[in-house]
């Protein structure tokens, strides 16, 4: 799964480089093997973005593009196009991700990390429960493209704010949540967020055995 997630990421023309930060002997053998540069990093990071901003001083770039290591399908336009919005948006953005019009099946899947986007593009909150609630609609009938959105676990940062990252306390929000995107927002740190198209493969994490037996059939298509 590693090894997919690795060769998608270094098939998107705008990254400089592509690095795999672990704390694990095992994973990182394997990912030299690949011919992929290795960061080794402490056990004790509570996410990958913390993962990422205790090595930032190793990482020569300006923006740095946070691909989870569970998103064995990702899609390398979807990368290209988040380089794009750094490169292109007036003024620059601190932290972009992706989003995707939520399906009604997943509004109740606590996996499905579902992300209220104001009218400009900014995320709101980010959360795990079928938010925001639709008062209007039947009961069990919440479901509606024009208010739900869905998050992919991906991300871009701008250097500076991966470099505060240790100076922010840690997060209520994040911690209820389980969620590190929400770290940011309780601090005023704005996130923009992009839609795209979504496809089982570009919106897949794996995050339970079901997931990765969802991956496995995909694989096979």
């Amino acid at each position: 799964m590693l090894r997919r997630v690795l060769d998608g990421a270094r098939m998107a023309t705008s990254l400089a480089d592509v690095v795999l930060c672990t704390d694990s002997d095992e994973i990182a053998k394997h990912a030299r093997t690949w011919n992929v540069r290795v960061i080794m990093t402490s056990p004790d990071c509570a996410s990958g973005s913390e993962r990422i901003a205790s090595v930032v001083d190793q990482i020569d770039a300006d923006v740095i593009i946070n691909v989870q290591g569970d998103q064995p399908f990702v899609n390398p336009r979807i990368i290209d196009s988040m380089c794009a919005l750094f490169r292109d948006r007036v003024p620059t953005p601190d932290v972009v991700t992706p989003v995707y019009r939520l399906p009604k099946d997943k509004l109740a899947n606590p996996d499905a990390v579902k992300v209220i986007v104001a009218s400009d593009g900014r995320a709101l909150y980010f959360s795990r429960a079928a938010v925001p609630f639709v008062r209007s609609s039947p009961a069990g009938d919440q479901a509606t493209t024009q208010v739900h959105w869905g998050h992919v676990g991906m991300y871009g940062y701008r250097r500076q704010i991966l470099q505060r990252w240790a100076s922010l306390p840690a997060s209520p929000l994040e911690n209820a949540e389980k969620l590190e995107q929400l770290r940011l927002l309780e601090h005023g740190i704005s996130i923009h967020t992009y839609e795209i198209v979504a496809e089982a493969r570009n919106i897949l994490s794996v995050d339970s055995p079901s997931d990765l037996e969802i991956a496995r059939r995909l694989v096979t298509q």
